[in-house]
């Protein structure tokens, strides 16, 4: 079990109730020894071409988030990438939550591999200890809705290799319980799974070290 998993399971068992931690998980990672950033970049659009919208498109050009040929640069100050995430979403990819292993988050550096390709991706994930994803379900939900959930995620994460080398942790917050979550939370994560009770809510977690171990081609409900 990875170090932090431990800190983990204690935010979650002891937050208060008045705080979500899909909001503020990285302000309880603060008390620990790793650094903890919210909405972490790690992908952004290559090239103009590919920005549909002409709002969007203005957008970067207004702002000059584009260089003279119009692709996007290997690295942007961090209050740019806030705003394009605002007012671009669609262009630029965030995962929920990025551990670090010091304070000292590294800032994200990106490239491309291939001049067509769609995006740019982080280039190192040197000094990051996880990413961290936090989906909410209903007691009602159903397995086959937790899986779609999961392996949404999951590919969308591992289309940034980089992602692959460290760890993936996905946490399930039910406003009560729901018997459907573990049996996903088993088949993709085997025994690194745990369950953590605070209130009335019921936080199913499952984690891989590194994000690369995790099996998709076997489904808990196929594709008909």
């Amino acid at each position: 079990m990875p170090e932090f998993i431990k800190d983990l399971e204690i935010l979650l068992r002891t937050h208060s109730a008045l705080v979500d931690p899909k909001k503020s998980l990285h302000v309880y990672f603060n008390r620990t020894d790793y650094g903890c950033v919210k909405d972490y970049p790690v992908a952004i659009v290559h090239d103009q071409k590919r920005i549909k919208e002409e709002d969007a498109l203005h957008y970067f050009k207004k702002n000059y988030l584009l260089d003279e040929d119009g692709f996007s640069y290997d690295e942007y100050p961090k209050d740019d990438l806030e705003r394009i995430a605002t007012y671009a979403p669609k262009y630029i990819q965030n995962v929920g939550f990025i551990l670090a292993t010091t304070k000292d988050v590294p800032e994200p550096t990106f490239f491309n591999k291939f001049k067509g390709d769609y995006w740019k991706k982080i280039q190192s994930t040197e000094g990051l200890e996880a990413v961290i994803d936090i989906s909410s379900l209903t007691v009602e939900s159903t397995d086959c809705e937790a899986e779609d959930a999961l392996r949404a995620i999951i590919r969308k994460r591992k289309e940034v290799h980089q992602l692959k080398k460290i760890a993936f942790v996905w946490i399930v917050e039910i406003n009560g319980e729901n018997e459907n979550i573990p049996t996903v939370m088993k088949h993709y994560f085997e025994d690194s799974t745990m369950v953590v009770k605070n209130a009335r809510k019921t936080y199913y977690m499952g984690w891989s070290d590194p994000l690369q171990d995790i099996n998709m081609r076997y489904f808990v409900c196929p594709p008909e």
